[in-house]
């Protein structure tokens, strides 16, 4: 099982992202953050219990990526009053 677990954080990530482009807009900005957090959470969770292999090192690559882009645009936000 824990073979697995890399490919269903890849599949975390996928639909978080799906889902936070189909409420965008539609929902308040807090309901979209707190997508973006559990997603990334459970992803967290998931690599972490997962073998290491690609698969780990994908996942983890992928979710620094978008988190450390999240952070930057909240930064940004903060400093500029918006991008």
């Amino acid at each position: 099982m824990r073979k697995y677990l890399g490919w269903v954080s890849i599949g975390i990530i996928g639909v978080t992202f799906i889902l936070f482009l189909f409420i965008r807009g539609k929902v308040s900005g807090y309901i979209g953050t707190n997508v973006l957090i559990i997603g990334a959470a459970l992803t967290l969770v998931t690599v972490l219990l997962s073998e290491r292999g690609k698969t780990r090192t994908t996942s983890i690559s992928i979710l620094g990526v978008l988190v450390g882009g999240f952070i930057i645009i909240i930064i940004g936000f903060m400093m500029n009053g918006g991008l």
